[in-house]
């Protein structure tokens, strides 16, 4: 699965709708994750794993947080 996948796969489960989480955050973390699967796929290299503490890279930084957030709510072990 890339990084694109991980990204979109979370917005899905956030669509479907997890009954956990309040509407108004679904709809945020979703164009979140939208948002972030669009920019990993424009630049994959953004999707590789990367050193956070020395990689001086912003964007880098967003698309790992963002892909925690993915794994995390995909239920995925990494």
């Amino acid at each position: 699965m890339t990084p694109a996948d991980e990204l979109r796969a979370a917005e899905e489960r956030l669509r479907m709708g997890d009954h956990r989480i309040d509407i108004n955050l679904r709809n945020h973390l979703r164009t979140l994750l939208d948002t972030a699967a669009d920019t990993v796929t424009a630049y994959p290299e953004l999707g590789d794993d990367h050193d956070r503490d020395t990689c001086d890279d912003y964007a880098c930084d967003l698309i790992g947080a963002t892909l925690d957030l993915a794994r995390a709510l995909n239920g995925d072990p990494t």
